[in-house]
């Protein structure tokens, strides 16, 4: 008999990364955790935070950070202040042979930025610090949305092995009837035969799940570098779903999901750029001041100069009308993510509806009919009413049932998952309710 406890919804609250992030999902497979929870098994929470501590991606963001924030200080320099040397005049021939006609100059000099150049440059790097931020957001959602459908990979696959089980159970007590029927010479000695190599695969169907369910364990695992994992079973109520939201109001979730918050702040980067590049359109003023030494007169002066260039601004053109074009490209890109962010929301929920359809269905209308079918051809073959072949066919269209619903169960949560990758945001609130049922 195959029971399934649905008895609460089952979620993990929203994380908070960076100050800013929210970390992904987890709605629907975590179930209640007491002080007693076996070591032997994961929870869906214990395995996000073993990513965020161990994920090398997201550690990446950490040194891309260092990188900018070196940016910024270079960018916060002002133009530095250069000392010169000069000598003229000296080891020449005739009446300025050895030094006695040299001149020696000292100098400082150095440029004086206009256009706010200094103002435009630190904003440029302190964009790009954000930007850097926005996309470490992203990828924090991208693979906790991994780690949540590797979870519930497992979750799955352990109520497939217990239907196998369950399968299994009920092949050996078939074996056992027909081969009471057969040593009585009611039923026909193929049907032991038969009977016999269902069991077999019964049980190859278990060992074949079995070994699936480490490999899978085994990707978990992976996802925060545990090459050999300790734990060999995880936490969740897989028929724990609620209903799902509405399309409207999961649109209205996008305009703060972090997968546009970075074509915003991309954009925010370009116009930082654009202000850069017209600030070069002011041509910046180099000076030069020192005192220099004529010896053959025996006294020093005084020596200033100034220079810029000219026609900064038409040189600069081309580079402004670039930069422009680029700024006017990411908005048309950030226009076309929005439409491709709408259209997989779309379809991540009418594929999570159709999943709690069928789950409904196969729950309420499809096994229990099926259960019952099975308690009577059972007893009618035993009374020699029904042959084997129906009772075998039964038994498979249940267990190919039971099979179907956790494949849809699991299908739902994956979704589930999916979309809150998309929206940055947790699909159900604490009050949800769920499916509360069971099935025998």
């Amino acid at each position: 008999m195959m029971k399934f406890s649905l008895s609460s919804p089952v979620r993990v609250h929203a994380w908070v990364v960076s100050m800013m992030i929210v970390l992904l999902t987890t709605h629907t497979v975590v179930a209640a955790q007491t002080n007693s929870t076996s070591s032997r098994e994961m929870t869906l929470q214990s395995a996000i935070q073993r990513t965020l501590t161990n994920s090398p991606e997201l550690h990446e963001f950490t040194y891309r950070q260092q990188a900018v924030e070196g940016e910024i200080k270079t960018a916060s320099l002002k133009p530095a202040l250069n000392a010169g040397i000069e000598v003229e005049n000296f080891l020449g021939t005739g009446e300025v042979s050895g030094i006695k006609d040299t001149e020696m100059t000292l100098t400082l000099s150095s440029v004086i930025e206009l256009g706010n150049k200094l103002n435009s440059r630190k904003e440029f790097t302190k964009a790009q610090s954000t930007l850097v931020e926005a996309q470490k957001q992203v990828q924090t959602l991208d693979i906790l949305a991994e780690v949540t459908r590797r979870y519930i990979d497992v979750l799955a696959q352990q109520a497939l092995i217990k239907a196998q089980k369950d399968a299994e159970a009920l092949a050996r007590y078939t074996y056992q009837a027909v081969s009471k029927r057969v040593n009585a010479g009611a039923s026909p000695a193929f049907e032991q035969q038969r009977a016999e190599a269902e069991l077999a695969k019964a049980r190859l169907d278990v060992l074949t799940a079995q070994q699936t369910k480490q490999a899978m364990i085994n990707s978990l695992a992976i996802m925060w570098g545990e090459q050999n994992p300790t734990f060999s079973n995880v936490e969740g109520e897989l028929l724990a779903l609620p209903s799902s939201p509405s399309l409207s109001s999961l649109f209205r979730t996008l305009s703060d999901s972090p997968n546009l918050d970075v074509y915003a702040q991309n954009a925010r980067l370009q116009a930082a750029q654009v202000r850069l590049t017209e600030a070069a359109n002011q041509s910046d003023l180099s000076w030069t001041a020192g005192i220099r030494r004529i010896n053959s007169i025996n006294d020093t002066a005084f020596v200033a100069g100034v220079s810029m260039p000219l026609f900064a601004a038409s040189r600069n053109l081309g580079e402004y009308e670039k930069q422009r074009a680029v700024q006017g490209q990411l908005e048309q890109q950030k226009q076309s993510a929005t439409q491709n962010l709408y259209h997989q929301l779309n379809m991540a929920l009418i594929a999570r509806n159709n999943a709690l359809l069928n789950v409904q269905t196969l729950k309420n209308s499809i096994i229990p009919p099926l259960v019952n079918a099975l308690s009577l051809v059972e007893q009618a073959y035993i009374n020699g009413r029904f042959s084997y072949l129906e009772w075998v066919s039964t038994r498979q269209e249940l267990l190919n049932a039971k099979q179907a619903l956790i494949q849809s169960a699991k299908q739902a949560h994956q979704r589930g998952a999916d979309i809150e990758a998309l929206t940055g945001q947790p699909l159900f609130n604490a009050h949800r309710t769920s499916i509360s049922s069971e099935i025998k």
